[in-house]
């Protein structure tokens, strides 16, 4: 694995090493940024390996990089990353890319007995034996220039990676799941794995609920003006206003400006400083699409004890046939995606139960999780026997 190492950093020489790239049968790549000050990530650095080279792309001085794009979006490319999830979000995010024919070391292992999400340490240190320096991981990679030990860490990124996915590859073949490893990575590869529904968090939380219909339309507009406001001003939506103070605004806002002289736990320059706007999201009537939303809003699921035991019973039996399989439940249903199916939410994946997942669980299984039904169980000497 001698690599030799280049640092692109002016646009004629990348130009030139992406042209000779883009004929290429794979290239693995990584990306380093910085999201801390910013509503949107700065990417700073984009490590690429071929086959004996490995290219560090100064993203913060190359500032066409469509050639590197054109081979992630390239079907003949292959392109091998390790959690690469994030990098796919970030290019997509910035330049509306969507990948295809990709391959993920980090899911790859899922499906050969490694627990998932693991880390890119641990699978280069049981595959290759190699340890990785752990002491690096956290730099600022905006600093220019990068210090000698940022960049051994940027190099030691990827320079694994064909290694990998060589020794994935094989033991992929030997339980014969490369079909199954292609269709989870093949969900990068369409535009709605990028789609991030702007009433997320108002979705995600249970007080909403709790509200009367003005008070649900102000809580979703309070979501979308942070929102608003971090892309504006490029800033995290916790500097806008934090999260813990959301539920503080509503009930201030209703009460009126002396509700929040009172309130001693909401920093006074927040409110002073959008006071006006709240007020005016709070006046404002609301409109025929924020009403049809709200009232389309899933009802709470009134508490079953029966469906909670049946549910998780059920899925003691799914992480069993993983078990059995060597193939990390994490991967096949995480637990965020069963509580939504246990609770009946609408906004269930039903992908998570076809494929391979489906093969993997059996029908009878599979039919069972998706109605649910009570499950009867008689207890006889030598044997226990469950029927629903």
């Amino acid at each position: 694995m001698n690599y030799r190492v280049h640092f692109l950093e002016r646009q004629h020489d990348f130009e030139r090493v992406m042209d000779a790239l883009a004929g290429a049968e794979w290239i693995g790549f990584d990306t380093e940024f910085v999201g801390e000050k910013t509503y949107i990530p700065v990417l700073c650095l984009i490590q690429v390996v071929t086959e004996n080279d490995i290219y560090l792309i100064d993203t913060l001085r190359i500032n066409d990089l469509r050639k590197f794009l054109d081979i992630v979006t390239d079907p003949t490319v292959l392109k091998i990353t390790h959690a690469g999830d994030n990098d796919y979000r970030l290019l997509n995010t910035l330049y509306g890319t969507v990948p295809q024919n990709t391959f993920d070391t980090q899911i790859a292992a899922g499906f050969v007995g490694y627990n998932y999400p693991a880390g890119f340490a641990k699978i280069v240190e049981r595959e290759l034996r190699v340890a990785l320096a752990k002491s690096h991981t956290v730099t600022d990679w905006a600093a220019r220039p990068l210090d000698a030990k940022a960049i051994d860490y940027a190099v030691e990124d990827v320079k694994y990676l064909p290694a990998l996915h060589e020794r994935l590859t094989r033991k992929l073949a030997r339980h014969q799941r490369e079909p199954w490893a292609r269709e989870e990575n093949r969900k990068w590869e369409t535009p709605d794995c990028y789609t991030v529904d702007p009433n997320k968090e108002l979705l995600s939380n249970d007080f909403v609920h709790q509200l009367n219909l003005h008070e649900q339309v102000f809580l979703m507009r309070l979501y979308r003006w942070r929102l608003e406001r971090a892309m504006e001003l490029n800033i995290p939506k916790e500097q806008v206003l934090q999260s813990r103070f959301v539920s503080t605004v509503l009930r201030a806002t209703k009460d009126g400006p002396n509700a929040f002289r009172a309130n001693r736990t909401l920093p006074e320059n927040v409110w002073k400083k959008n006071l006006e706007a709240w007020q005016e999201l709070w006046r404002r009537k609301p409109n025929d699409e924020e009403k049809e939303f709200l009232n389309g809003l899933p009802k709470p699921t009134p508490e079953d004890p029966e469906r909670e035991w049946t549910m998780e019973l059920l899925y003691h039996f799914v992480k069993k046939q993983c078990l059995e399989h060597e193939i990390s439940a994490a991967l096949l249903l995480p637990k965020g995606d069963f509580n939504r199916l246990k609770a009946g939410s609408d906004d269930f994946d039903q992908s998570l139960l076809t494929g391979w997942r489906a093969a993997l669980l059996g029908r009878e299984l599979v039919e069972w999780l998706v109605k649910g039904e009570k499950i009867e169980v008689e207890w006889s000497e030598g044997f226990c026997k469950l029927t629903m």
